[in-house]
This record gives C-alpha cells, sequence and structure tokens, in this order.
C-alpha cells in the first residue's frame, strides 16, 4: 500500500489528531514511510520501533524532565534513571500537586494504574522485537498488526489523560469539607450597606469549582448562599428582616500544601442586588 492511500484511513487520522507538534507529525508519517517500504523484511520492526519512540516522545512533551524533577513529590528513586518512566506518567497525571491534595484511595488507585499502563506499554516489545516467526509475516498480518499498533498506541495516550482526569475530578471531594469550613469561618461579618445592622446567621456553600495552573497551583471557586437578619430602627420602631444573598469568592492554593488558605475579605463577591430591586419597586409604587 502506497503511503498517500495509508494517510486516508480513518484510523490514521484519529492517531494523527493526538499529535501536537511538527516533530510528532514528522515522525508519525516516517513511521508510515518504514511501513510502506515493500520489499524490506524489516519495514515492520522498524515501523514498530519507531511508533515506540513517538509514543515515548509525546510523554515527554507532556512530562519534560526539568518540571517532573521540580515537583513536589518528587524524589530520586533509581540508581540507572535520574527521572523513571513511572514518575513521568505520574507527573502526567499529578503535574506539580503534592500527594497531600489526593487522600489514600484515590494515590493507590493512582499507582495501580500507572502499573497497569507500564505492563501495557510492554505490548511493543512483541513487535520490535526481531523473530523469525514475525519477520516475513504475510502482508495482510501485515497490516493488521500495523492497524493494532496505531490504534492501541491511541489508547495509550487517551489513558494519559484519563488518569489526569482521574486526579483533578478527585480534588473536589478531597478538599470540599476544609473549603467549606474555611469560607465558613472567615466570611465578612459587616454588610453595613444592607441595613443599619446586619448579622450574618449562616453561610451555606454549595458548589466548588477547581481550576488547575500547573505550577502556579489550583484556583478554587467557591459559591453557596447567606443567610442574613437585617435589623432597622430601635424601640417601637425597630424590624428586623430574614434574607438571603448569593455569593462567591476565589481561592487560590499553592501546589505544595492544601491547607495553606489565606482568603482576604474583599475576595467575597455578595450579590445583594435582589435587595436594592425590591427597594426600588417599593420606592416606585409609594
Amino acid at each position: 500500500m502506497k503511503l498517500k492511500h495509508l494517510l486516508q484511513h480513518d484510523f490514521i487520522k484519529d492517531f494523527e489528531g493526538l499529535l501536537v507538534t511538527d516533530f510528532e507529525k514528522t515522525l508519525f508519517v516516517a513511521s508510515l514511510r518504514n511501513y510502506c517500504s515493500h520489499g524490506n523484511p524489516l519495514r515492520f520492526h522498524n515501523f514498530a520501533f519507531s511508533m515506540r519512540e513517538l509514543v515515548l516522545r509525546i510523554i515527554d512533551r507532556r512530562a519534560p524532565d526539568s518540571k517532573v524533577k521540580s515537583a513536589t513529590w518528587y524524589s530520586r528513586e533509581s540508581d540507572r534513571f535520574e527521572i523513571t518512566r513511572r514518575q513521568k506518567l505520574k507527573y502526567c497525571a499529578q503535574g506539580m500537586l503534592s500527594d497531600a491534595y489526593l487522600d489514600t484511595v484515590l494515590l493507590e488507585d493512582l499507582n495501580q494504574s500507572i502499573k497497569d499502563y507500564l505492563k501495557e506499554f510492554n505490548f511493543f516489545n512483541k513487535y520490535t522485537h526481531i523473530t523469525e516467526k514475525h519477520l516475513n509475516a504475510c502482508p495482510k498480518q501485515f497490516y493488521a498488526d500495523m492497524k493494532y499498533i496505531i490504534q492501541r498506541s491511541r489508547e495509550v495516550i487517551e489513558e494519559i489523560d484519563s488518569m489526569g482526569n482521574l486526579v483533578v475530578n478527585s480534588i473536589p471531594d478531597t478538599l470540599q469539607d476544609h473549603l467549606f469550613d474555611y469560607v465558613i469561618n472567615n466570611f465578612p461579618s459587616e454588610l453595613d450597606m444592607l441595613a443599619h445592622n446586619v448579622i450574618v446567621e449562616s453561610v451555606s456553600p454549595e458548589e466548588l469549582v477547581v481550576t488547575y495552573l500547573e505550577e502556579n497551583g489550583i484556583t478554587v471557586a467557591v459559591s453557596g448562599t447567606v443567610y442574613v437578619t437585617q435589623e432597622y430602627g430601635r424601640g417601637e420602631d425597630f424590624t428586623e428582616l430574614y434574607e438571603n444573598y448569593p455569593f462567591s469568592v476565589s481561592i487560590d492554593l499553592t501546589v505544595e500544601d492544601p491547607t495553606d488558605i489565606t482568603i482576604d475579605q474583599h475576595d467575597f463577591q455578595i450579590d445583594t442586588s435582589s435587595w436594592f430591586e425590591a427597594e426600588e419597586e417599593l420606592e416606585t409604587v409609594a
């Protein structure tokens, strides 16, 4: 099969969509060119070897050595390699975040996912090692194996994304109770623009949205409702009203410690527009 025809196959295009750099795209085409080198008995092995290097290159792009070494959880674990493939995969999933962001169960799940991934990655060895059995396989088998390698390589890359999603999606559950308590205990007590005296009766955080910013840490947006008592007048003219207002606050967390929280009172955004709109309506009626 000619290269230009091979490039039109859907499974080829699907894999191409995962490539980012010009080098990755060039290496993929070069790998396919190896496969299309009819007459060369090593064409399939050369193709498989090049594809394995391409996947490793993608992992290196997502987990550069300098960033892996600067992660809070990094410590050398091999005499031979300064950075192991396991650590690169951990970075792909966890980035700079310390293990403190992961509860025990999640950390065990992540470690098992990485272990399974590394075991699965060995499927390349079957094709890169030159054996008599695979040296002169039939063209149909060559095509079937080539297609399998590309599709499996795509799955390998997508599994890296799944590991990353596993970590990021777990952060709200891991941090929610702690952050909600912090917001409740540090909520602004003064809302003087509403009444002569405003008492914050309760604060109810309801939603937490996490944005992971790589080495810059994490930004957490917490939103909810604050319930207040608004007091007006004195003596016989004394009146109190019970109101509630939506609020939001953005919290920045470091990659090292999820318990290191500082919120400025001015960071709280309390939407009291409903109260002022009601007052305007009353004035209009009057």
